[in-house]
């Protein structure tokens, strides 16, 4: 085990580490390592590159490290539009040379971590809330003064510190953030809601402006918005949880209460002129249910786990999987005495054939269907076939070259066989070797390891107590990143990624499901849909299903993998549940009644599970989801399925409510995402020279923008719409109950319901409830 940090940081030539030292840190320096590698055999057949370092005034030193060359700079960046010069000379390097370079992308900071089997330590934890000045727009935040602070310690949210404005001036407000830094000193992890974009960048940007000079990287800044909205995907049950992710709107799904009543954001500027002390009771109850929010998901303390486990400080870039997953294979790679190639930026997407996706075959209410997934299907396949960067051979091929002269083109190409010591993948005629175990398969076999360690202890603890828990945190943190690899393999951002390993992972997919399916068909299994990793059958009993499963475990599985050349065979199917019916709308969207999960049978009170359905969704209307939910209840209650003519009163019902009722801003209100700053949504040009019409949310962003609001990348933006036939949209802070009612009910609430009917009861016409606008009165003729 190494020496245990809580954060570092780098700046030029030095690196700053920062480890605990009893109550407070201490700081140590060190030099900050600028390399990259280069193979010795490279140097040896082309000396002239040696002279190219030593000439370098930037180079510090060439080290000889065995099978490798490693060039030391010092840290220069001419102007911020230009490259360091360290990596502007490995570039160089490749391209006047034709000699591959490697790792002159890698942070000082990950380099140190990597070679010296740094270990993250558990770093002392606080909630943090500002309250600003509110007169001050969103799009000049950092001309806002802030008014008060709150910090709330983790624990039982005794530990409370707080500071507010004693005037409205530059002195006062220079006295309050120096409260601020020194109150953060017994901390070394902050986290607030939103933080990236308002609390951190208004505190940096007024602490400059107020003269104050220090470290903020000493301090590990995580947004916790972001890791909640990341952690909370698979978890949420509704889409009322994600419709929005204001901390108040969180609050109330996760606790069921939210922010102090009577009072918003907007009105700090009047509660600090008139009622401090309801200011900063209001900033406080920010800050607590942050607290509590963890408390109840531990989702912060998970991010911990994962972070320990793959040796990555857990602030807001801790979150992305892409750079734990990097972390943790450098540095096994840096055990192995390997390097990875140098990634100059994105290259662009290379695209490649994915997984499989069978559209369901049968309509109406299926019954007593059986479901069977692979257990970790792509670390199996990884594991398998020993994919890898470095066990992929380009060289060696199993099938001729199609590009070949017009007049050969009616004979059929070339196979070859698998060569000994090495396995094919299916369906990509890609090679690798069985031994060494490649970078990747070494990684994933550590991770399940020390995932059924801790499975095995949380096995032994009693149920429910700290020792259990944190077992189950680490069990969760290793699996979570083994399912990660595949996505940083299959990533042109990541220096892992190889576009035939990645298409040889997915195709593998879906050649075993494919052989799955067709053997279910010999057996006279109905196989009825399929995705990705999963199949659903009929036509069989349960046991016959079991009989199944263990055959393709015991006797297909293990035959295929030793034809494509295989020495290992981890690919494994288990039947996971079983739906006593289950109503296929399209592709991966359904809706089922459990009979059993995992060999437990299913009681009255089980939810039905919802797959890609509206009512999951929190891009949709309240009312949207409301209709679709009452109508899954009425589908998947009782043990036969209902009479379809018993949702006749109740779609009546619902579009005379739509249509006549009272309407509130959450039953209409549509909420979109921003996928990408605003400025990069170009306006289409038609073909007679005028714009085409932008998406809604865009064009409320830009209004938005245009009065001062957060518009940027990721914030979601809720409206709603006024005119359906012209498409007039506002933005929700200007609701004043003037919906299109028409649009609402015939475009946004019944066609999801609408759709999920037809899919149960497909002889029955449900289209007669959809229009609700009158028809247009013609003019008559003269």
């Amino acid at each position: 085990m190494g020496e245990r940090f809580v954060n570092a940081y780098w700046r030029g030539n030095t690196l700053t580490a920062v480890q605990h030292d009893g109550d407070g840190v201490s700081l140590r320096e060190m030099r900050a390592d600028h390399s990259f590698f280069v193979r010795a055999a490279d140097v040896r057949a082309k000396p002239d590159i040696v002279r190219q370092f030593r000439d370098s005034r930037y180079c510090t030193g060439i080290v000889d490290e065995g099978e490798w060359v490693r060039v030391r700079w010092r840290y220069e960046r001419p102007d911020p539009n230009h490259s360091p010069v360290h990596v502007r000379a490995a570039r160089f390097i490749e391209e006047q040379y034709k000699v591959p370079t490697f790792e002159a992308d890698v942070s000082p900071v990950r380099r140190w971590v990597v070679e010296n089997g740094i270990e993250v330590d558990r770093p002392r934890r606080c909630y943090l809330d500002i309250e600003t000045d509110s007169r001050v727009p969103f799009s000049k935040k950092s001309q806002a003064r802030i008014l008060a602070w709150v910090i709330v310690g983790e624990g039982d949210g005794s530990d409370v510190q707080a500071g507010v404005l004693e005037s409205d001036d530059d002195a006062a407000e220079r006295d309050l953030l120096l409260a601020l830094w020194r109150a953060l000193r017994r901390y070394d992890q902050v986290l607030a809601w939103n933080g990236d974009r308002f609390d951190y960048p208004i505190i940096l940007a007024r602490s400059e402006r107020c003269g104050l000079k220090g470290e903020p990287r000493r301090w590990l800044w995580l947004d916790h918005l972001l890791l909640f909205r990341r952690m909370n995907v698979s978890a949420a049950e509704s889409g009322e949880e994600k419709q929005s992710m204001t901390l108040d709107a969180v609050a109330r799904a996760v606790l069921g209460t939210g922010k102090l009543d009577g009072v918003t954001g907007e009105q700090s500027w009047e509660l600090w002129s008139t009622n401090r002390g309801r200011l900063l009771d209001y900033c406080a109850v920010d800050a607590d249910l942050m607290r509590q929010i963890e408390a109840r998901t531990g989702y912060i303390e998970l991010l911990q786990t994962l972070c320990e486990a793959t040796h990555t400080f857990p602030d807001t870039f801790g979150v992305q999987p892409m750079g734990q997953v990097e972390t943790f294979l450098m540095r096994l790679g840096h055990q192995r005495g390997m390097h990875f190639a140098t990634r100059f930026g994105f290259t662009g997407v290379h695209g490649f054939e994915g997984a499989f996706v069978m559209e369901p075959t049968s309509r109406g209410f299926v019954r007593d269907a059986h479901v069977a997934d692979f257990a970790r299907l792509y670390p199996s396949i990884i594991l398998s076939w020993n994919m890898s960067p470095e066990t992929y051979r380009p060289d060696v091929r199993l099938k001729e070259s199609d590009i070949r002269p017009a007049y050969l083109s009616h004979l059929p190409l070339k196979t070859f066989p698998i060569p000994d010591g090495h396995c094919g993948a299916a369906l990509t005629d890609c090679v690798f070797v069985n031994e060494p175990r490649g970078i990747l398969s070494e990684a994933l076999d550590e991770m399940l390891r020390l995932r059924s360690h801790w499975n095995k202890l949380k096995a032994s603890l009693p149920p429910g107590t700290a020792e259990w828990k944190d077992a189950d945190r680490r069990s969760s943190a290793y699996k979570i990143a083994a399912n990660s690899f595949y996505g940083v393999v299959g990533s042109p951002f990541s220096r892992f990624y190889v576009r035939e390993v990645a298409e040889s992972v997915a195709q593998c997919g879906v050649w075993l499901i494919k052989e799955t399916i067709e053997a279910a068909k010999g057996r006279g299994i109905n196989v009825f849909y399929g995705d990705t990793d999963s199949l659903f059958a009929t036509g069989c009993t349960r046991e016959q299903f079991v009989e199944f499963v263990r055959w393709c475990n015991a006797e297909l599985y293990p035959r295929l993998l030793k034809e494509r050349g295989c020495a290992r065979n981890e690919v494994e199917l288990a039947y996971e549940k079983g739906f006593d019916r289950i109503v296929m709308v399209t592709a991966k969207r359904y809706v089922g009644r459990y009979s059993h999960f995992k060999g437990t049978a299913a009681s009255a009170d089980s939810k039905p599970e919802v797959k890609g359905l509206e009512w999951k969704r929190g891009d949709v209307s309240r009312l949207t989801r409301e209709l679709q939910g009452e109508v899954i209840a009425r589908l998947m209650a009782g043990t036969d399925p209902p009479d379809p003519a018993t949702f006749v009163p109740v779609i009546e019902a619902w579009r005379s409510r739509v249509l006549d009722g009272s309407l509130e801003l959450p039953d209409v209100l549509i909420s979109k995402r921003l996928a990408k700053p605003l400025t990069e949504y170009a306006r289409r040009v038609k073909k007679d020279g005028s714009f085409a019409a932008e998406p809604p949310h865009v064009r409320v962003a830009r209004l938005l923008k245009a009065r001062g609001q957060d518009v940027g990348e990721g914030v979601k933006i809720e409206y709603y719409v006024v005119d359906g036939e012209e498409m007039t949209v506002a933005p929700a802070s200007d609701w004043t109950g003037n919906v299109d009612r028409f649009y609402v009910w015939e475009t946004m609430v019944y066609p999801p319901t609408e759709r999920l009917l037809a899919a149960a009861y497909p002889t029955t016409d449900w289209r007669q409830w959809e229009r609700a606008r009158p028809p247009k009165v013609r003019a008559p003729k003269a």
